[in-house]
């Protein structure tokens, strides 16, 4: 990005000012003679009154003269060069003072006005580079005032002693930062609902959902696999054996990579040194809301108990436009100061990445966690995560934590649900980490660095996985994702409907996925080589592949064991088609037995063994999943069928 030369200098421009003293006094309702005797009069707040200890940070040091209690100013100090963080935040996150009070104070120092809501601002050409610098110029002139400022840290002194030195009327405000934000987002509501639906377009075009699934590609999907479907009823048994042994190799290789990742677990790192207070980064946490409303107390609870220096949190709510009601309950939270609410503008895809990609530009930290609305994640994840993402190179891109459900003993639905999640994520997940093959991300406590993540597009609004397809991305650009030792725990749906329709939608976004990514084979394999990219067709073979086909494949074996030639090949090539359906159907019990067992062992569930005895009935459950996620990827390809959410007894409320 090209910047002029006072950019250079300074991120703020030059600060405008009006040689209309005179004009100014009568507004002030004094004289110029009567200001700078004040002036002269009031204690220079940098210079410590003897035994007062250090001087003030000049951030805050303005504020002695205007009746801040010195004792918190000092204490404010104090606490901000331990942890490493400017002493305006600190105040600020800690709720000395409120972040209207300081930037009201702050316009006084600088006699200037203090806009207290969200003013027309000029529609920004790069809300990051806006966000980051921390002014704008208003979109009209009221009383002369061009420009809007809402300056952080180094920059508040900067401003202050930019605007002590000038002569004549400062032609700007100042506002909150927050309502600084807001005013940017209305004033370019349409860029920001443009560039969070099409962020991964503009980026990486080919990779981009809306564009892959634009055509015929989801027919042809749906019209192969119904006619692989056929091919298993075909009277000619030749056809039937010809497709039954391509699905019985497609199988053999995601049991086999099952079986690999499993027995390579233990090779996971270690947990890096624990990082210094003052060495902790800025971290940004995000959270997407859609009739969550019930759930508030405990997320923001949640979030509250979260062992962080607060002065480095950067948490932001995405609530739609519509949802009221959430955004009423956040408001009635008394979220904790610099906790942000924003209100994503009208536009669709209406789904959880789009509410996420409206963040971005307005993301402060260098690292980025995302929560769902009914996560518990441990206290010190955050840190955790921060000293693996300081002891790695930039390459480092994501660090996912493992997901718990907690109502495990609701039922045997819910009960298989997380014994699969202990599958997925501490034993395939953590396996796959330790190889360095690319897995699927989950779609919660994912942290990312900004950095990377901004590189790649961020999320894909399109896509209805947009965990897994993200995870894609940032391994086809040469970053690493890693699993890490911390749990969130997470909520299963109770009812067989939810379950069915989120089982549903994650497969259908697996399918968008694979027709994302294998549409131009050559490219996807220079980017991921042909091991790693052999294994993510394996995932997407046990993804989707498996739940459409093998319940099918099944009961054709087991038919044909009872009635048929399977145990009495009349030929050399039936006898290799009915060993190879016999090895696939006897290691595909052992590749899922196994990791069920270890993972239950892991995770100090092997109490939950009875669910087991239900596991037909699951594989059922995900065979009909997988046919719905068929017909919706034709019917409504990038429609987010929404898992409800509800409180959990006896969680942390705020």
């Amino acid at each position: 990005m090209s910047v002029n030369p006072v950019d250079r200098v300074s991120p703020y421009p030059p600060v405008p000012h009006r040689d209309d003293s005179a004009a100014f006094a009568r507004r002030r309702e004094t004289s110029p003679e009567a200001a700078l005797a004040r002036q002269r009069a009031r204690p220079s707040p940098e210079t410590p009154a003897p035994g007062a200890g250090r001087p003030l940070p000049p951030e805050i040091a303005f504020l002695a003269a205007h009746g801040a209690p010195r004792v918190m100013l000092q204490y404010g100090a104090t606490l901000a060069r331990r942890q490493g963080a400017r002493a305006d935040a600190v105040l600020i996150a800690e709720g000395m003072i409120s972040e209207e009070r300081f930037y009201r104070i702050l316009a006084t120092e600088l006699r200037v006005p203090y806009l207290d809501a969200p003013p027309a601002l000029e529609p920004s050409a790069s809300l990051e580079r806006d966000v980051a610098r921390g002014y704008a110029r208003l979109a009209e002139e009221p009383r002369g005032l061009r420009w809007l400022f809402a300056p952080r840290g180094e920059e508040i002194a900067r401003l202050v002693g930019v605007t002590r030195s000038s002569a004549g009327r400062p032609l700007f405000a100042i506002a909150a930062p927050s309502m600084f934000e807001a005013a940017l987002r209305r004033s370019s509501a349409r860029r920001l609902a443009e560039s969070a639906a099409y962020s991964v377009e503009r980026v990486a075009p080919d990779l981009a959902a809306r564009r892959a699934l634009r055509g015929g590609a989801p027919t042809a999907f749906v019209l192969g696999n119904l006619a692989l479907l056929a091919a298993w009823l075909a009277p000619a048994s030749t056809l039937s054996i010809s497709v039954s042994t391509l699905l019985a190799l497609l199988f053999l290789a995601n049991i086999g990579l099952r079986l690999y990742v499993c027995s390579m677990r233990g090779r996971a790192g270690e947990a890096a040194p624990a990082l210094e207070e003052r060495d902790l980064p800025l971290y940004s946490i995000v959270v997407a809301l859609y009739d969550e409303a019930g759930v508030i107390p405990q997320l923001t609870g949640a979030l509250d108990a979260i062992d962080y220096p607060h002065a480095k949190l950067d948490v932001k709510f995405v609530v739609e436009c519509d949802d009221a009601e959430t955004a009423a309950a956040l408001r009635a939270a008394r979220l904790r100061p610099g906790w942000e609410i924003i209100v994503a503008p009208p536009g669709e895809p209406r789904t959880k990445p789009r509410a996420l990609n409206v963040a971005t530009p307005f993301l402060r930290g260098s690292l980025v966690a995302v929560f769902d609305a009914e996560d518990l994640p441990e206290r010190n994840q955050l840190r955790d995560a921060a000293a693996l993402f300081a002891a790695a190179d930039e390459t480092l891109a994501c660090l996912q934590a493992s997901l718990f459900i907690h109502n495990h003993r609701r039922s045997w639905a819910t009960a298989m649900f997380c014994i699969d999640y202990a599958v997925l994520f501490d034993v395939f997940n953590k396996g796959a980490s330790a190889v360095g093959l690319p897995f699927f991300l989950g779609g919660s406590s994912n942290h990312f660095r900004l950095s990377a993540l901004r590189a790649v597009g961020a999320w894909d609004a399109y896509n209805v996985t947009e965990d897994a397809d993200l995870g894609l991305r940032l391994a086809r650009r040469g970053y690493a994702i890693r699993i890490f030792a911390s749990r969130t725990q997470e909520q299963a749906p109770t009812r067989f409907s939810a379950l069915v329709a989120q089982r549903s939608r994650w497969m259908k976004g697996w399918m968008q996925t694979a027709l994302v990514h294998c549409r131009d084979p050559s490219a996807y394999f220079a980017d991921l080589g042909a091991a790693r990219g052999s294994a993510v067709l394996a995932i997407f073979a046990g993804g989707f592949l498996a739940p459409l086909h093998a319940p099918i494949f099944l009961c054709f074996l087991l038919y044909d064991s009872a009635f048929g030639a399977l145990l009495a090949p009349a030929t050399l090539g039936d006898g290799f088609a009915s060993g190879l359906f016999c090895f696939v159907a006897s290691s595909g019990v052992a590749a899922g037995a196994w990791p069920r067992l270890v993972a239950m062992q892991d995770a100090d569930i092997v109490w939950l063994w009875p669910a087991l005895l239900r596991w037909p009935l699951w594989s059922l459950m995900l065979a009909l999943a997988s046919w719905r996620a068929l017909r919706d990827l034709c019917v409504r390809p990038f429609y987010w069928d929404k898992t409800e959410h509800f409180p959990i007894a006896g969680a942390r409320n705020g």
